[in-house]
């Protein structure tokens, strides 16, 4: 009986494609598990927080100007602090009347906790190159105050002469951010010229070391003391004495007693203080250090040495650290005469 021949394997040349097939989605597999889905799911939870908080109603979204609290009630009274936001942190929420005199406080849509309204504001702040350590400053001219730094910003307020105003700090472009008495936060120009006129109103000090003669607002002033000297001893050398001891006993009252005058007027960066007229001498007072108003008035043009004197003058012409009841005055005078 003859044999059947052999049946031999059919050749598939289709199963190396689809074997490299299987193993590239296999793969792709592993690698969507690893690396993707997770960061589908945290996309997909933060839309669905997102979604929520846009659809709280009443939401708004505000920006923290300070470091915030964060706590667990609308109170500073009896709530616990939860945590703290960064300056700049943005935040959505809700406002919540609160408690007087704590104001509106912002309960956030995430559950988070609550933070105080008067810290936050609806514009992102800018970065403070130079903290001005809430240093007040009475507005000396009408003021505008805008609502951020932007060239398409909107006037916040202007402000009236007399305005107190608390300075926060100064930001890169030359503003200085400011909060106002009612709360609100906003910017003025021209940082530079506004800090030389801290003090107060800008006065000019024309001052001639070798006589000691001041001119200017400063020269008038003096001149007003002298006058109210000059009357002061007529009015004495008038009056009648019952004897001679009480007329001297008058006289000593008033001689080489010191004349005193508070200013707070600001000078090219520092801060005028008082004026006094002493007997053969005159005195300029401010709330500066001696270090500081030597280097002013040197940019001024005066020649002054490491010791504080006015060279090549026969009269006394100095500055230096007050002393006596100066110092009630200033922390540094300039004083000239015998």
């Amino acid at each position: 009986m003859a044999k059947k021949p052999a049946t031999s394997t059919p050749n598939r040349p289709w199963r190396m494609p689809v074997a490299a097939v299987v193993s590239l989605l296999a793969l792709a597999g592993v690698y969507f598990w690893l690396f993707i889905a997770d960061d589908l799911k945290r996309d997909a939870d933060t839309l669905i927080t997102q979604a929520g908080e846009a659809s709280t109603p009443g939401a708004q979204i505000f920006f923290a100007m300070t470091e915030v609290n964060l706590r667990d009630r609308p109170s500073t009274a009896g709530s616990n602090i939860l945590g703290k936001l960064p300056r700049g942190s943005q935040v959505t929420g809700t406002i919540q009347p609160g408690s007087t005199p704590d104001g509106p406080w912002l309960q956030l849509s995430d559950g988070n906790g609550f933070v105080a309204l008067t810290n936050m504001s609806e514009s992102r702040p800018p970065v403070l190159v130079k903290s001005l350590n809430d240093q007040s400053w009475v507005a000396d001219g009408l003021i505008d105050v805008w609502a951020t730094t932007l060239a398409d910003s909107n006037l916040l307020d202007r402000l009236r002469e007399g305005t107190k105003l608390t300075l926060l700090g100064t930001t890169a472009d030359n503003f200085i951010e400011v909060k106002l008495a009612d709360g609100r936060y906003g910017y003025l120009a021209d940082a530079p010229s506004i800090l030389r006129r801290l003090g107060g109103k800008p006065i000019s000090i024309g001052f001639n070391p070798q006589t000691c003669a001041f001119s200017g607002e400063i020269g008038a002033e003096f001149v007003k003391i002298g006058t109210e000297l000059r009357a002061q001893w007529q009015a004495l050398e008038a009056k009648e004495f019952n004897s001679e001891s009480a007329r001297q006993k008058a006289y000593s009252a008033v001689e080489g007693k010191s004349k005193y005058l508070r200013l707070r007027r600001s000078f090219e960066g520092l801060s005028l203080t008082g004026l006094a007229q002493h007997y053969e001498s005159q005195s300029l007072y401010f709330d500066d250090s001696p270090a500081k108003v030597m280097d002013v008035f040197r940019t001024q043009g005066f020649d002054i040495g490491r010791d504080g004197l006015f060279t090549e003058t026969e009269l006394y012409a100095g500055i230096a650290a007050t002393r006596g009841e100066g110092a009630a005055y200033g922390k540094t005078e300039l004083g000239c005469g015998v």
